[in-house]
């Protein structure tokens, strides 16, 4: 075992040479005015999921994402020339990514930048990771009772007598020892007191979060980390030390930080959007229409309608009074799209308590946000480039909405479709539909590590009638369940496909079987009328979509360097990754493409490609 973390440790130190060594900023292709570098192309491919024709032909692949993002810059240049860029859904969505960005620039100058890690820090922890500790525990709520039972431990007492004593109920010295691993804890210097600790030696009174505790460490059991064969198991350690000497700069910081800030809530404001809030989610109560994690939240739905209930008050009244930088309600308002109020009671009084709660982290994040605009930290070149790709992401799918309502099919097309389609196309799916991106991303981890699908499904799944079959849907034809149906026929066999937005949350999922089928033909139109239509009026969108933004590249031009193109090394694995912000929340590491490549097929010299 120590070879092996020997091993571990010298290779921390090749991993950061060559992350340090990937930097760059080759230009891939050109859009109107707009450059897409290496690395947007990059980090889209890789951190986000996207639909691509052949995800195993990595030049098809790598054409087919190229197009999508050349689709979105064409598009999001003909919305800023609409005017889009004006309205206030875009400016007060973007000014929330905005001030996340600076936000994140800020930490790493600040905070990141501060961390230094050592060889010995790295092998403290891998020591660390190599063993269990076997842990028994005395507790209280109050400093005068620990010192009183550890006053009696010095004077021999035995510890599971004290340990009774301390908890009647709940101390057991016949139940197996607690164990503890590294990173468990969530206070480094109680680690560091655990870890400090021989066999048969208890500590002195330590006071955490929970409590005052008295620890008594066992025994020692030597450990492989489970995840030791990851491939990412060097980032977790880094990232493991990182995040403990990070918080401890960061407390520093922050207490300096806030000392001298003030803010006030307004109260009258802040009761009045407490009763709108409370009023909608008690109707989704009563509708049992739950969220994320069954609990409650506004959609964005929620959010315009509250908008449009107060009306232009929200323009003119400050929620928050903050001098020189006031917080709007219609800017709070847009800010719960990214920071989204979950709550498990909606009464008046539970939606006002989480509601502060909410509100005061955001105050807090705007004072964060806000010294790194004053550091001009919205002007560094990988800043600027994240917030332009977000910017483009949001105006390009506004643009499309702008299609919605000039599209529609009617019964007869739905029936004559019908009639002429004896042979219908049917798919085999197994899924893993989960409301928490969290989960999700965890799903696809897991997938990278070679667990199965089918296995995953069963314990993520949340569509309770494919749970039990480990998500296996059976066969459907391919206009059924909206956009998994729609997704589902473009896949290959066994490709994995996901998050696919859909009503219930994200669906992950993979193709086992296709088929075409000529019996049910004749069943009742009317059930599968619906489903048709919806099949039928996605294909008329997108013809008179892709004609457009083929228009669009005619009006705008653009380009591909083939050569910087082909020369990018990719991993060609289906990914789903969170960027976490320093000082805190979390984003996609980037906004999601949709499969946006077909224009090309509108172009007149037929080519997706243009030296």
């Amino acid at each position: 075992m120590k070879n092996y973390f020997k091993y571990l440790l010298a290779a921390f130190f090749i991993l950061n040479i060559k992350a340090s060594a990937q930097q760059t900023d080759k230009i891939v292709a050109k859009a109107g005015d707009q450059n897409i570098s290496e690395r947007e192309f990059k980090i889209r491919y890789e951190l986000v999921p996207h639909y691509t024709r052949d995800q195993f032909n990595e030049d098809s692949s790598k054409t087919d994402l190229l197009n999508s993002i050349i689709a979105e810059k064409l598009l999001a240049q003909e919305a800023n020339h609409l005017m889009f860029d004006t309205t206030d859904y875009f400016k007060y969505s973007i000014r929330q990514i905005k001030d996340l960005y600076v936000r994140d620039a800020l930490y790493k100058r600040v905070i990141d930048s501060k961390v230094t890690i050592s060889r010995a820090d790295i092998q403290k922890a891998l020591n660390r990771a190599s063993e269990s500790l076997s842990v028994r525990i005395i507790s209280t709520g109050d400093s005068v009772s620990i010192y009183n039972y550890y006053s009696q431990l010095l004077k021999g007492a035995p510890f599971d007598s004290i340990g009774r004593i301390s908890d009647p109920a709940e101390y057991d010295s016949n139940k197996a020892p607690i164990k503890i691993t590294y990173g468990q804890m969530e206070e480094d210097y109680v680690e560091d007191t655990l870890y400090s600790l021989k066999p048969g030696q208890f500590s002195s009174p330590v006071k955490t979060a929970g409590g005052w505790f008295i620890f008594k460490l066992v025994g020692i059991s030597s450990r492989v980390p489970p995840n030791a064969k990851d491939p990412d198991y060097n980032t977790t350690i880094l990232n493991e030390i990182r995040m403990k000497k990070s918080k401890i700069i960061g407390v520093k910081y922050l207490d300096k930080f806030y000392k001298d800030k003030t803010a006030t809530v307004d109260s009258t404001l802040f009761l009045k959007l407490t009763g709108k809030i409370s009023s909608i989610l008690t109707e989704k109560e009563r509708r049992h229409d739950f969220g994320r994690d069954n609990k409650f939240f506004l959609d964005e739905a929620n959010i315009m309608q509250i908008l449009n209930e107060f009306g232009n008050s929200t323009d003119n009244e400050d929620i928050v009074h903050i001098q020189k930088n006031p917080i709007k309600l219609k800017e709070y308002l847009y800010s719960l799209i990214v920071y989204p109020l979950l709550i498990n009671d909606p009464s008046f009084r539970s939606v006002a308590f989480y509601l502060m709660g909410n509100l005061n982290k955001y105050i807090q994040y705007k004072f964060l946000s806000g010294e790194g605009f004053r550091q001009g930290l919205q002007n560094i070149p990988g800043v600027k480039e994240d917030i332009n790709i977000w910017s483009d992401n949001f105006l390009a799918k506004m643009l499309k909405n702008k299609f919605r309502d000039s599209v529609s099919v009617t019964d007869e097309d739905a029936k004559d479709y019908f009639k002429e389609h004896k042979e219908l196309e049917k798919v085999n799916i197994l899924e893993i539909l989960n409301d928490n991106l969290e989960v999700i991303e965890k799903v696809f981890k897991e997938l990278r590590a070679g667990k199965d699908f089918r296995g995953l499904a069963r314990e993520y799944t949340q569509r309770w009638w494919t749970k039990d079959n480990g998500g296996e849907f059976g066969y459907f034809p391919t206009y059924e369940f909206g956009a998994i149906g729609q997704v589902a026929a473009k896949l290959k066999l066994n490709q994995v496909y996901g998050p696919v937005r859909t009503d219930s949350g994200y669906s992950v999922i993979k193709l086992i079987g296709r088929k075409t089928d000529s019996t049910g033909t004749q069943a009742d139109f009317d059930a599968v009328k619906n489903e048709i239509k919806d099949e039928l009026l996605a294909k008329e969108f997108n013809k008179k979509f892709f004609k457009y933004v083929a228009a669009l590249a005619g009006k705008y031009k653009y380009s591909v360097n083939e050569k910087n193109l082909k020369s990018i090394k990719l991993i060609n694995i289906p990914m789903f990754t969170y960027k976490y912000i320093g000082f805190g929340g979390r984003i996609a590491a980037m906004p999601f493409l949709d499969a946006w490549y077909d224009w090309v097929k509108y172009l007149n010299n037929k080519s997706g490609i243009v030296p």
